[in-house]
């Protein structure tokens, strides 16, 4: 995991999109809300409401986090995707 994803994550939470985003300038917003839906589908994180209704993530379960290891998110189906010439 980069330094600046692992420093971000290192406070459990909650944090929202936003909150994260400000921590990781680098990263589009959409990618980071993406990503934190993902995570609480997978159960990494605990999504939780905040006073405004907004969605909160908590990191619960970063032994369910399977990519933690990995530099770069690779599309397994990319070279099964391609056209013959």
């Amino acid at each position: 995991m980069s330094d600046a994803l692992n420093k971000a994550l290192q406070d459990g939470g909650p944090h929202s999109a936003e909150s994260l985003a400000d921590r990781l300038p680098h990263f589009p917003l959409e990618a980071i809300r993406q990503a934190l839906e993902l995570l609480a589908t997978q159960g990494v994180l605990e999504r939780v409401k905040g006073a405004e209704g907004e969605p909160l993530y908590r990191y619960v379960a970063p032994e369910l986090y399977a990519q933690v290891n990995l530099d770069v998110i690779r599309d397994p189906g990319k070279a099964h995707n391609r056209r013959p010439r």
